[in-house]
């Protein structure tokens, strides 16, 4: 079979037939057994998976094209239970194709030594890797060129280079088809690999496509003025972050237009007057005075509430609503999105006691913000013992109805908040499946709508409240005075902005999920939202927690230098400094402690290294400092010890370096012996008593290099580029060190 051919030379080496994605299942063959599947993977993966017993279980296709997904598993975790390595599997249960792989394993590269992969050479093994899994389905797509979704500086620095390649057919983009594999770099292994691919859709030809709709679009929708948070955000208050001003189009979601009738295309693929698809309407107009500092909060709460406080804020909540009883704790919460992190505790009406089987009850539960005692959620339903949702019926309310319990209920529960939201138009296509309705009510700051704060609350078909949700951050919104005009954005955004074709997948079924059959679509871009900077008039990539320029800023690598690899993964994870960068040039000890927490844990920038009353270690690090949390959570962490003070300008010394690195990885107590460690280096005798141990530790572990005269030069500044240098071979070992 032609299929079998194309599994084989695809290098998978299965010895049992493999048909391609898009062959289904003769009548009367039968699919993948659950032996069959095991037997396929381990044949795709067989140094991976040797000795490895994998967890199998057969999972409905959410894509709806096949008969069902084998998924496969396996942990190995710590006696603390962290995964220190994990597998996950997934492939098409009628044809064996490869849909998803995810891969991690903490220990790759710990052996030292390793030189990060560049973004180039990465990129010629992800193809690799896609030809050799899905080779027929990789010879229809491109490389997704500008992939703004990438490029997300989080303050952690990344393990593997993602590349996408977008399905294209008729010369056409496909909404969200496409393969997406993602490279360790250190290893060059496959870290990551993703297909999304609707089988036997069968694709209109684009035809004549309408011109001159660009103008129809922004007279009749126009743009708006946004406040938005970039992800990479730099601030000096501590977990308070700096807005920036955009223009968006004024519409809810990516914009597709039908080019038959140059009206707006529905997530359910109808059609509607782009007059009646406006996200607002009705804004007020942005104010322009104030200032920086005197708009909106500039301090989030540190210190946490007593439990007893909570417990007493969710009680009041529940007589407001006219519910009454003895409240107790269900669990908690966090989220964090970008440089937001939020925490609640849930507390709940305790009547378990008195729930008899197949009666009808509320099950509810409020979640109070740990920080400021407000209702940050609510949710409620009816359900019996054993038996879920309450199916009976009730005349469907009105959505006018609905609206109007929804804004009585924001009056009740938070009626400071009322006047300081606009309601937001949604796209109906997407909540027309529910039972009742859902209203989102987005914060207004002078005037200007903050997309990523507000609230969102559904009403049930009966006219009860089924959830509230409430996101209010303590954010620094700059003044609209001095900006670009919206007529000249506009002028900026025709001139870069054009729609082009681009298929895509109404939603169909009651659980709406993306049909079988495309509609052509005209849409700006197929990917993303754009939109235009108010002070730059640049070209930006939105979404609804970042604005991201038209094309990478910060520091400039040289391709050239030595360590032009290490560098570029710094630069990729926004962790050199965005002016005055010279890779030769000296690192300061505020600039190291970023870089190596980066590297042992998660983006230095989150709020969860800050700690309730907890005392500075430094005084020349105040609280206000914009380093302060990560200072003290290296502290906490056993990578610095407490002192006077810190001289977090100052340049840091390699044997300071050295004696950092081996405390982050747990071997103080090694380094801390009589016993004097051996170090090969020439200059050996010029390392501090203090340090010897340390760097002999580091030099053992191939993590500190001499030069070509192996010398260590302990008392040099370290550089950028051997700071880089080490702490990319250095994370494989940081982030296997078990923390708890």
């Amino acid at each position: 079979m032609a299929g079998e051919a194309a599994a084989e030379s695809s290098g998978s080496g299965s010895t049992y037939p493999v048909k391609e994605a898009g062959q289904k299942v003769e009548s009367g063959e039968e699919a993948i057994s659950q032996d069959r599947a095991m037997q396929i993977v381990r044949e795709m993966f067989p140094d991976l998976l040797e000795g490895k017993d994998l967890d199998i279980q057969l999972q409905d296709d959410y894509r709806g094209d096949s008969s069902g997904i084998w998924h496969l598993n396996w942990n190995n975790p710590t006696p603390g239970g962290r995964r220190v390595e994990h597998i996950s599997i997934s492939i098409d249960a009628d044809s064996g194709a490869l849909v998803n792989l995810y891969y991690y394993d903490s220990n790759v590269g710990a052996e030292g030594g390793v030189t990060p992969l560049t973004e180039e050479a990465a990129k010629q093994k992800a193809m690799e890797y896609a030809r050799k899994y899905r080779p027929a389905e990789f010879g229809r797509t491109r490389l997704a060129e500008n992939d703004y979704y990438g490029y997300y500086p989080s303050g952690m620095i990344k393990n593997a280079y993602n590349f996408y390649w977008e399905r294209i057919e008729n010369g056409v983009p496909v909404e969200w088809d496409g393969i997406s594999v993602g490279v360790d770099l250190f290893s060059g292994r496959l870290a990551s690999f993703s297909v999304n691919w609707h089988k036997d859709a069968v694709f209109p030809q684009p035809g004549t496509m309408p011109e001159d709709l660009e103008q129809k679009v922004l007279s009749e929708l126009g743009l708006i003025l946004c406040y938005q948070v970039p992800e990479g955000v730099k601030t000096n208050l501590p977990g308070v972050p700096e807005a920036n001003l955009v223009y968006r189009l004024n519409s809810p979601g990516m914009l597709k237009i039908s080019p038959d009738s140059g009206e707006v295309l529905t997530a359910d693929g109808k059609t509607i007057p782009l007059i009646q698809y406006k996200r607002f309407s009705g804004l007020p107009v942005p104010a322009t005075g104030g200032s920086l500092e005197g708009t909106g909060p500039v301090n989030r709460p540190v210190q946490k509430i007593s439990q007893a406080e909570a417990q007493k804020a969710a009680r009041e909540f529940f007589r407001k609503i006219g519910m009454d009883g003895e409240v107790d704790r269900r669990g908690s919460g966090s989220s964090g999105g970008g440089v937001f992190y939020d925490e609640y505790w849930s507390y709940g009406l305790a009547d378990e006691e008195n729930w008899k089987p197949r009666e009808q009850r509320k099950q509810i539960d409020v979640g109070i913000d740990v920080f400021t005692g407000e209702v940050r959620n609510y949710n409620a339903f009816n359900d019996y013992a054993g038996c879920g949702r309450d199916d009976s019926s009730k005349q469907k309310i009105t959505r006018k109805v609905a609206r109007d319990k929804a804004v009585d209920f924001i009056r009740l529960v938070s009626p400071e908040k009322l006047g300081q939201v606009a309601e937001e138009r949604q796209d109906e296509s997407y909540t027309k499946f529910g039972e009742g309705y859902t209203f989102n009510f987005v914060r207004l700051v002078n005037g200007i709508p903050f997309l990523r704060d507000g609230i969102m609350i559904s009403v049930g078909a009966g006219g009860e409240i089924t959830s509230y949700d409430c996101n209010w951050h303590a954010v620094k919104f700059p003044s609209a005075a001095g900006l670009t005009t919206r007529e000249e954005a506009e002028k900026v955004f025709q001139e870069k902005m054009r729609l082009k074709p681009a298929y895509f997948f109404p939603l169909e079924g009651e659980d709406p999920r993306p049909g079988k059959k495309p509609v052509l679509a005209l849409m700006f871009d197929s990917r993303r939202d754009m939109g235009i900077d108010a002070h730059t008039r640049q070209l930006v990539a939105l979404d609804i927690m970042a604005a991201q320029p038209e094309e990478k800023t910060g520091a400039v690598v040289p391709q050239e230098h030595w360590a032009a690899a290490s560098l570029a993964v710094l630069a990729d994870s926004g962790l050199l400094p965005d002016e005055g960068f010279d890779p030769d040039g000296p690192v300061s000890r505020r600039d190291a402690v970023r870089v190596l927490m980066s590297a042992m844990q998660g983006n230095y920038r989150y709020n969860q290294y800050q700690q309730v009353g907890e005392k500075a270690s430094f005084t020349d690090v105040s609280p206000d400092d914009r380093d302060y949390a990560v200072i003290q959570y290296a502290v906490r962490r056993g990578m610095l010890v407490k002192s006077d003070r810190f001289f977090p300008e100052q340049p840091l010394l390699r044997e300071e370096l050295a004696v950092w690195l081996v405390r982050a990885l747990g071997y103080s107590e090694v380094a801390e012996m009589p016993a004097v460690i051996g170090l090969k280096a020439a200059d050996a005798g010029q390392v501090s008593d203090k340090a010897r141990n340390y760097v002999a530790i580091a030099w053992g572990l191939d993590l500190i290099k001499g030069n070509e005269n192996n010398l260590f030069r302990p008392a040099d500044q370290v550089t950028w580029a051997e700071l880089a240098s080490l702490v990319t071979r250095a994370v494989p070992r940081l982030r296997s060190v078990q923390q708890w």
